[in-house]
């Protein structure tokens, strides 16, 4: 998902020499890389000199190109924003200067290689850079909509997915396997019905939100405006609630499952691992329940980032 889907948007925020280059020489070219900063790069003529570690590089062993946030350094001084805040921007360097380090030993979503990876004094020029608080250069409605929100609905298809596959594996497995207490097919225990129904309404209500929070954030930028607050929220209200209803929703199957679910040859258990693992990212905490509520009532939110990501909110 973040090296197909969330990445590729980065393009837009580049210039066209680099876009290509990076994203256009070939349709399987993939960029992947952590966007907290985390490294520091030194300007110097045509670029900077970056040095520093990331973590959570998911996707690194399969991309030509790594992206590192980092902070930007005049010196050894951190550049300041008007507002007084360190400058930072997201550099693309090439996978082959980077070392992946092996620490993607986890709960779930292990098949991700989600290793830190570090850079030591790598030159990156200057047109390899981007920040989200500059105007894209490509104009469509794709870079209208605020990126770091957008990756937030592309992340949250994930858990979807994971619960649509708990579903699906314990309808299976109630035509098969015999309740302990009743001695009768799964398929037949009042329980295990309730919670199938419960959990097919948890879906599908996160994923009906999710899909219809894009479509109306699709249609506002596509007719050439511009995302108010309360509006970028609810992306971010979407995808939190997707990411956590999947999230029951694969809890209770595996309930349901019984003495089969801890299997590993059930798959119930990797559908666990795996979605808590999703569910932990930022994007979709939830806290950020919290943020839309504030959002709603009309509070200043200038000092949530998450919400002021890229030059079209700075507005609102």
């Amino acid at each position: 998902m973040a090296i197909a889907g969330g990445y590729g948007v980065f393009g837009g925020y580049l210039q066209k020499e680099a876009a290509l280059e990076i994203y256009g020489s070939d349709p399987l070219v993939r960029a992947a890389g952590g966007l907290r900063p985390s490294g520091n790069a030194m300007v110097v003529d045509g670029g900077y000199r970056v040095t520093g570690r990331w973590p959570l590089g998911s996707g690194c062993q399969h991309s030509a190109w790594i992206v590192g946030g980092c902070r930007i350094l005049d010196g050894d001084q951190p550049r300041l924003a008007a507002d007084g805040t360190p400058v930072t921007r997201i550099l693309h360097f090439p996978a082959a200067e980077c070392e992946i380090l092996d620490t993607w030993h986890s709960i779930g979503l292990r098949g991700t290689g989600s290793h830190d990876y570090a850079v030591a004094d790598v030159f990156v020029p200057t047109n390899r850079s981007l920040s989200f608080r500059e105007p894209p250069v490509e104009q469509g409605p794709l870079y209208a909509l605020p990126t770091i929100a957008i990756f937030g609905t592309l992340l949250a298809a994930v858990p979807l997915g994971i619960a649509r596959h708990a579903i699906d594996i314990l309808v299976e497995l109630a035509g098969t396997k015999l309740a302990a207490r009743s001695r009768k097919l799964l398929r037949e225990d009042v329980t295990m019905q309730a919670n199938l129904g419960r959990a097919e309404a948890l879906l599908r209500s996160g994923r009906a939100f999710l899909y219809g929070a894009l479509e109306e954030a699709w249609q506002v930028v596509s007719e050439g405006s511009t995302l108010n607050l309360a509006q970028r929220a609810t992306l971010w209200l979407a995808s939190t609630h997707a990411a956590n209803t999947a999230k029951e929703a694969t809890e209770l199957m595996f309930s349901a499952g019984g003495s089969a679910s801890p299997y590993v040859s059930s798959g119930l258990e990797r559908c666990v691992r795996d979605i808590h693992a999703a569910a932990q990212h930022l994007t979709v905490a939830p806290a950020n329940y919290q943020m839309a509520g504030q959002a709603f009532l009309g509070s200043d939110m200038r000092s949530t980032p998450l919400l002021f990501t890229d030059n079209r909110s700075t507005n609102n």
